[in-house]
């Protein structure tokens, strides 16, 4: 019987102990009212206690007035300078516009004005000033040169007064028939070309009266426009041609190279420049400025 015995023994070793179940919130809550006696009620509390206590206690950082005025000031220098620079942005264009408007206070905006003084001046001084600023102005392509004559007092001379300086041969009813306001300039294209525009509230004289004095625009112009004197002594004339719907009359070399016309471009306004590609570009200009005025 005893070697039974010691199998059974060797058979109870290698029989492996129960595993004990995993621990649960229940399970020790259970244990400790076994051991110990607890309610509970008693246990519900003291958990609950434990739980305040491990709760992490956000205070008032001690530097929380310094923080509070350090970002009260940044907030306050990023509001001036918002409006340091609206007020700079608006202050910019206001100064454009004031520019704008002085560059169009003339029929065209221009680049840059020159001032011619005509008082005592006689006409060949003032054809050589202005070809003068033509040769010395430099500004890009499609730049307008204004050239503001005046008197003694420093105000535009009036527009009888210098027509009968650079066009002494235009007859006196068609002096009369412009107005007070005109722009003397120089055009920057493929070249610097001198350009007129005029004023006048009578088309009808006005009109009449250019084609009279179309025998003698060679001769009154024909320096001031670098036009050939010998082109004077030719038979001829100038010729209709229509550009952008707007009539010219224009005067062509023998080689077929217009050299000056003429164009009413409104029934206010007439523009006398020396070739089509000038014209066309002043058309482009006075469009703009008087949308501008």
């Amino acid at each position: 019987m005893e070697p039974e015995k010691e199998t059974e023994q060797k058979s109870e070793e290698k029989t492996p102990l129960p595993i004990k179940s995993l621990r649960t919130y229940q399970g020790d809550v259970e244990e400790a009212v076994l051991k110990n006696n607890y309610s509970a009620s008693s246990i519900l509390v003291a958990e609950q206690n434990r739980n305040q206590d491990g709760l992490l206690n956000i205070g008032t950082p001690k530097d929380s007035g310094a923080r509070n005025k350090f970002f009260i000031l940044v907030g306050s220098i990023m509001l001036i300078l918002g409006v340091i620079t609206i007020s700079a942005v608006f202050y910019i264009r206001s100064k454009d516009q004031v520019i704008i408007q002085q560059q169009t206070k003339t029929l065209i905006g221009f680049l840059e004005e020159k001032i011619i003084p005509i008082t005592n001046s006689t006409r060949e001084k003032l054809i050589t000033d202005i070809l003068a600023e033509k040769k010395s102005f430099t500004l890009p392509v499609n730049s307008v040169l204004y050239l503001n004559t005046v008197n003694a007092s420093s105000t535009p001379i009036n527009v009888e007064n210098i027509l009968s300086l650079i066009a002494p041969q235009m007859p006196s009813s068609l002096v009369r028939s412009f107005d007070g306001e005109y722009m003397l300039g120089v055009y920057s294209f493929d070249t610097n070309e001198p350009f007129l525009i005029l004023t006048t509230s009578d088309f009808a004289s006005s009109f009449s009266g250019m084609l009279k004095w179309e025998k003698d625009m060679v001769s009154d112009f024909g320096k001031l426009f670098s036009i050939s004197q010998n082109t004077g002594s030719t038979t001829m004339e100038f010729k209709d041609e229509v550009l952008r719907n707007k009539d010219l009359r224009i005067l062509q070399d023998n080689n077929k190279k217009t050299i000056l016309l003429y164009s009413f471009i409104d029934k206010n306004t007439l523009v006398i420049t020396t070739n089509e590609n000038i014209f066309n570009a002043i058309i482009g200009k006075y469009n703009v400025s008087k949308q501008i005025r």
